[in-house]
């Protein structure tokens, strides 16, 4: 039965007042002498000091009574925004559908909670398609000419994508629904995407496109200069920090403001999850969204050390290599090591010049090994990557081109694990018996492919060689 305060003090009251009289009460077997009673108004005085304490402690008791009430609420509707383990996800009341979306107010509140110096940007809804073109004119600027093919080409050749393709329009395509907007310098607005959600996904987070957004336009420049040509490894990188931080900001904002969400989210491994609808190879799909996989997490790590002030400072030396990204510790040595240059050093071989010299990075390492080993054996042997190299050469009367592909490691001991998973994975991958399985080389002949495996102990190196002739893997695997 619940008492009410008052009656609550009054039963504490009658309580205390009969317990007094029981204790005064003369014993009847030894009498004591008489004693002298206090005076009345002293009486009165310890009476009312009495009510004042039972009335203070009843206060108290009812403040933490509605704290706790308060707190419970707030509990629960952050477990209905993100969910947890073990407890069902309780979706919040959706707005009424009369209500649009306010533009304005959210660019302002964005603005202020990420405490950018700025003026909010200008909103405008689009449709997918138009928010897709934006975002793939803007990857264009970043791989002019025909840079990003070419990586395609040299993907191809080493045997990690079925098919050569242009990466960026499939890139654009992911970014386009992973984001919901994109700021569009040339227009100076934000274009948000203003489509019915497709089939099982919730409408478009626009906290998370418009602080994005304004991450962009602040940092762009800085992170992505047109003139500087940047490795695949570091594009990567650089995009996961202004990634992950739009979605930390997002995170924060969504914990003091309710974010509704849909209830017919697909899981992403659905085949009919909208992202699984962008025709793209696997291989190229994993390094599109680690940016969002992992630059969430290196955004916490900055966030916790000095809020965003210190993810400011990010931007003015960001991280050099997805490692950094996947270790965000080493953005904060004071000595940061870059990236170990991995041979060979004469990049001409049997007379032919690269088409495309680039660094691919520890995650894409993982990620060609995860294809044929677990993600477990993937990482560990990924974990001492230093560096690495790929060169690729035209081989205009085969169907795939030549692929060297050197990386570098932090020890002999490293460069030794990396070779024995890395051979497992060739060989189920060509599932041919070797012409050579020796301790620190692997030679393969199948599908018309000439593959050489080589360990360098000594440089803590180990050199992949996908050649469509014996004659170039020969040269290839000499070359110094």
């Amino acid at each position: 039965m619940k008492l009410s305060p008052a009656l609550l003090l009054s039963l504490l009251l009658a309580g205390g007042l009969c317990g007094g009289w029981l204790m005064r009460r003369p014993q009847v077997a030894s009498p004591a002498p008489p004693e002298a009673a206090p005076p009345a108004e002293a009486a009165a005085e310890d009476l009312q000091k009495q009510v004042s304490l039972l009335e203070g402690q009843v206060e108290y008791l009812q403040g933490q009574v509605s704290a706790l009430q308060e707190e419970n609420t707030r509990l629960l509707q952050k477990l209905s925004q993100q969910g947890a383990r073990g407890v069902p996800r309780m979706d919040p009341v959706p707005a009424p559908p009369e209500e649009a979306p306010d533009f304005s107010g959210i660019t302002l509140q964005m603005v202020k909670f990420r405490q950018i110096q700025a003026l909010p940007l200008t909103l405008r809804g689009c449709s997918l398609a138009e928010v897709e073109k934006a975002i793939l004119t803007w990857l264009r600027q970043q791989q002019p000419g025909d840079e990003a093919p070419r990586l395609g080409l040299a993907l191809h050749a080493l045997g990690w994508i079925e098919a050569p393709v242009d990466p960026l329009p499939p890139l654009a395509a992911v970014l386009a629904r992973q984001l919901g907007g994109w700021y569009d310098e040339a227009a100076g607005l934000l274009r948000v995407v203003e489509d019915p959600p497709a089939t099982g996904m919730p409408a478009p987070d626009l906290p998370f496109a418009t602080a994005f957004g304004q991450l962009l336009r602040e940092f762009g420049s800085t992170l992505f200069p047109g003139k500087q040509s940047l490795s695949t490894d570091e594009r990567l990188a650089r995009l996961a920090l202004i990634t992950g931080d739009a979605a930390l900001t997002r995170f924060l904002y969504s914990i003091q403001n309710a974010i509704p969400r849909g209830t017919s989210d697909l899981p992403p491994e659905d085949p009919d999850h909208p992202l699984n609808q962008v025709q793209m190879p696997v291989y190229l799909k994993e390094l599109a969204l680690f940016p969002f996989a992992r630059g969430f997490e290196m955004a916490q790590s900055l966030h916790s050390t000095g809020g965003f002030a210190q993810i400011n400072a990010a931007y003015s030396a960001p991280p050099r290599s997805c490692a950094e990204v996947i270790e965000p510790g080493r953005l904060l040595e004071a000595q940061r090591a870059a990236p170990a240059t991995a041979g060979p050093a004469a990049l001409e071989i049997a007379g032919e010049k690269p088409y495309l010299n680039d660094c691919l990075g520890r995650f894409a390492t993982f990620t060609a090994l995860r294809a044929y080993a677990s993600d477990e054996e993937a990482g560990r042997a990924a974990q001492g990557w230093a560096g690495d190299r790929l060169l690729a050469y035209a081989a205009p009367d085969f169907d795939r081109d030549h692929a060297v592909w050197e990386t570098r490691w932090r020890s002999p001991e490293d460069a030794a694990a990396f070779f024995r998973v890395m051979r497992t994975c060739l060989t189920q991958r060509y599932d041919a018996t070797p012409t050579q399985d020796q301790p620190e080389l692997l030679s393969l002949s199948a599908g018309g492919r000439e593959v050489r495996l080589l360990l360098r102990t000594e440089g803590s190196a180990v050199r992949l060689v996908d050649a469509a002739t014996a004659d170039f893997a020969e040269a290839a695997a000499k070359a110094r």
